[in-house]
């Protein structure tokens, strides 16, 4: 295919204009339909045509759309759609790629088969959808991209014609959030009436019909045609003059609707007055100066004028027949709905003609009442002022709003001189003060104020254009400042070894306010890096020097300063608030430089160590399992404070041995075992008796406690090491446990001994009422209840097989015991299976 070369401007306006032309003759009365849409096409925005059925709506946007062609293919660049209930998303954004899904997993849709892969997009009866359908339609045109997970696909959609037979009242009785929606993202919203205001276009109308004359559309526009036009758009200025004159009119125009709403309860205004509004405002007026220009001024410029602002009633307002064409029709109109969207067309164009002559009558005061505004005067008093007593706040704020004022400045040239005055001025106070050092008289080193005003002042100093000259110079002055004031810093944080008023909390607020002076100061080097770059690194070497040297000294001076709290009468509140202050003042230092954490642990351990020999050595307890909590409790509160446990209970180690060797002392001593009496084995007292003082002085089960204790302490044991605790302490608890197991074992023997003898042989037993008197004897000792019920014999066999993994001579031991064990129970089994059996028999 032979390329046609590149249409000229000329040619490409020529071709717009015979298109449209063309377009009026054949549709009638639809002339501001057709501005809007010339409108959208030439800024890339999208128009919303509403009306009833039967006004040509989707024939204007298929003669349109469906004849701007690809001189590349002769094809119009054009996805259509017509919308209903059961349109889905990729129908509209283009199917699902099933070979990536298949073979990834990744849902990708083809969006080349969408609209966004095509240059305009006709979407027919666009509010039969479904809300959350529409909203992702809106997203789309008005990104030209599809989100999807991570990635982003972007779109090649200029302009889209959305049509609807329904009236905005109706839209917005179903949903005012999505009519809203669709006012703050479209740029253009038509109103079709459904009769003639004049009647020669009826009878042209019939006239047609009756002859079968059909619309005779041969005039053509080319996409590329069209980016011709769109770059003459793109090349059009707009003053700050007329950038003013848009916000004005935005504003007036949105106080005026506001106000018709109060008067009008079901009026509700047709545009979004949003920031985004205002940017596509802008657009919209950069292409009625070309549309202009193709139409009416072949030799004007391509900039704007306050002529050219009563073009954007296109764009600010409901689209619809002219003032005098709406009165017409509004004379003839029966639906309510026709005439109550008449009645918003008028309404809104005689708020825009009211506010656009205020707004022209208003541009002729903008210097004086943006001077007004700027408050030059007082920003001039506040340097004047600053001259006379400097004051770093009043500079940081002077210098912030000399920089929002000038940055990217006033829209009249003439308010920009009062304030660069003010802005000069500033400066050269700074430099001034600069020159007289860190230090002035009476008055305390510089701190975080005077370096933040060095920032803002050299902030300002760079983004205003005019002061740009000045910035090497006042970078040169700020770096001789910073450098004597680094030296200053260091230097006030070693003198405090000589200062012995000084305490932690002291050490906490200097550790604070460096690492905000030196923040300030790592602002400032990134500033000074475009004005004085070989002065950066002289600070950046000055600044670490600073900082290692004021951290040396508030390190050294913590640790001297750092009070003993071991005379406290509670060791624990001692050490949580020696905790407190500690971790206030690692926090502070580590802003400094994040290595310095340890500090606490350094400083408060030796606390932790008289905290823990303090608890470990005098809390009482009676049982193993007791000292065993203390322990944990003593672990949980170092660890809450920050410290690490291991240290601490390495070194109490010796504590905790000598606690156990003492309560094994106390526990060791020989308990009697008396036998009990023949009545006394059989009435229950035997029992009482065994509960109650017996196993009150034979505590048991304290190897396991032990153990258990060992276990706990595991984070502590050496490495080279299988227990924490010493084989002596287990070797002494375990043999005090084995006694206790042999006494216990010693009087169950006996008990049941006396038991079974004081009761007659079962095989003795001739009738079942002799059978019943013996089996309440059995059960009225209560052995059947220790042996069964609360298994005392098989919680003893447990205690057994911990003594029996000990080798050697104890776990021999234990096992002789263990067969002890088993005489018990299967002489108390032998005896109570042939009662029982013999009650069944009888």
């Amino acid at each position: 295919m032979i390329h046609s070369p590149t249409p000229v401007y000329p040619q490409a306006a020529q071709a717009f204009r015979h298109f449209f032309q063309e377009l009026r003759e054949a549709y009638l009365e639809r002339e501001t339909l057709l501005t809007q849409i010339e409108l959208a096409l030439l800024c890339r925005e999208h128009v919303l045509v509403v009306g009833p059925p039967g006004t040509a709506k989707s024939a204007i946007a298929s003669a349109v759309l469906g004849r701007i062609l690809d001189e590349k293919t002769g094809q119009p660049s054009l996805f259509a759609k017509q919308i209903a209930e059961s349109t889905v998303q990729t129908d509209l954004i283009g199917p699902v790629d099933f070979k990536v899904l298949t073979e990834t997993g990744r849902t990708e849709y083809i969006t080349e088969d969408g609209m966004l892969g095509a240059t305009h997009a006709f979407l027919d009866e666009v509010f039969d959808g479904r809300d959350m359908l529409l909203r992702s339609i809106l997203n789309v045109l008005h990104e030209r991209e599809l989100k999807h997970g991570r990635r982003v696909t972007s779109g090649r959609i200029e302009c889209a014609i959305m049509t609807s037979n329904r009236y905005l009242s109706e839209v917005l009785a179903r949903s005012p959030e999505l009519l809203l929606a669709f006012a703050d993202r479209l740029s253009f919203i038509s109103f079709v009436p459904k009769s003639f205001a004049r009647r020669p276009s009826r009878a042209a109308m019939l006239h047609r019909f009756a002859h079968g004359i059909r619309p005779d559309l041969r005039a053509t526009l080319t996409l590329q045609q069209l980016d011709v036009l769109q770059e003459a758009v793109e090349r059009v200025t707009v003053s700050s003059h007329l950038l003013e004159a848009i916000e004005m009119l935005a504003d007036e125009l949105e106080r005026a609707l506001t106000a018709q709403v109060s008067k009008l309860p079901d009026y509700v205004p047709t545009k979004y007055f949003s920031q985004r509004s205002v940017v596509k405002a802008l657009w919209a007026l950069k292409a009625a100066v070309v549309r202009d220009q193709l139409y009416r001024r072949p030799d004007r410029s391509l900039e704007a004028t306050v002529e050219d602002l009563d073009a954007l009633r296109w764009f600010f307002l409901l689209g619809g027949p002219p003032a005098e064409e709406s009165e017409a029709l509004l004379k003839v109109a029966v639906d309510p709905r026709e005439r109550a969207q008449l009645e918003i067309v008028r309404i809104e164009q005689k708020a825009f003609d009211a506010a656009l002559t205020k707004v022209r009558a208003e541009l002729g005061t903008g210097v004086e009442r943006e001077a007004s505004s700027l408050g030059a005067a007082e920003d001039l008093k506040a340097v004047e002022a600053l001259a006379r007593t400097f004051q770093p706040g009043i500079v940081s704020t002077t210098a912030q709003r000399l920089r929002i004022k000038l940055v990217p400045g006033p829209r009249h040239p003439d308010n920009r001189v009062a304030l660069l005055g003010a802005a000069r001025g500033l400066i050269a106070t700074v430099e001034q003060r600069m020159a007289r050092g860190p230090v002035e008289g009476t008055e305390p080193r510089a701190g975080v104020a005077v370096f933040s005003a060095l920032v803002e002042t050299v902030d300002l100093c760079r983004q205003v254009p005019e002061l740009r000259q000045r910035l090497p110079a006042l970078c040169e002055s700020v770096a001789r400042f910073v450098l004597q004031a680094l030296e200053l810093m260091a230097l006030n944080a070693e003198s405090l070894a000589f200062d012995e008023a000084v305490v932690l909390e002291t050490l906490v607020g200097l550790a604070d306010n460096l690492s905000e002076e030196l923040s300030r100061v790592g602002e400032l080097l990134v500033l000074l890096a475009e004005g004085s770059s070989g002065a950066v690194v002289r600070l950046r070497a000055a600044e670490s020097e600073a900082r290692r040297r004021a951290l040396a000294a508030l390190r050294q001076r913590a640790t001297n300063v750092f009070p003993a709290s071991r005379g406290r009468r509670d060791p624990l509140d001692a050490l949580a608030a020696d905790s407190r202050r500690l971790t206030q003042l690692e926090t502070a230092l580590c802003k400094l430089d994040p290595a310095q954490r340890g500090l606490k642990q350094e400083l408060l351990q030796p606390l932790g160590f008289a905290y823990a020999r303090d608890v470990l050595s005098t809390t009482p307890f009676e049982r193993i399992d007791q000292f065993s909590r203390t322990v944990q409790s003593v672990a949980e509160n170092l660890r809450r404070e920050g410290l690490a446990p291991e240290p601490v209970f390495v070194e109490c180690r010796e504590i905790l041995e000598t606690r156990l060797r003492e309560y094994v002392r106390s526990m060791g001593r020989e308990v009697a075992s008396p036998p009990p009496a023949p009545h006394a084995a059989v009435n229950g007292e035997a029992y009482t008796f065994y509960r109650g003082d017996f196993s009150a002085q034979v505590r048991d089960g304290e190897y396991s406690a032990l153990l258990g204790l060992d276990g706990q302490l595991a984070f502590a044991r050496p490495a080279s090491e299988t227990s924490f605790l010493s084989d002596n302490i287990r070797d002494a608890v375990a043999r005090v446990e084995l006694s206790f197991v042999q006494t216990r074992l010693k009087y169950l023997r006996n008990w049941l001994s006396q038991l079974i003898n004081a009761l007659p042989a079962p095989q003795s037993v001739q009738n079942r009422a002799s059978a019943d008197q013996v089996f309440d004897r059995l059960v009225k000792s209560r052995f059947p209840l220790l042996a069964l019920k609360e298994g005392e014999l098989v919680r003893i066999k447990g205690l057994l097989g911990v003594l029996i993994a000990i080798p050697g001579e104890l776990g021999d031991s234990a096992r002789k015991l263990e067969s002890v064990l088993r005489g018990i129970d299967d002489d108390f089994t032998r005896f109570s299976k042939q009662l029982l059996e013999l009650r069944a028999s009888l």
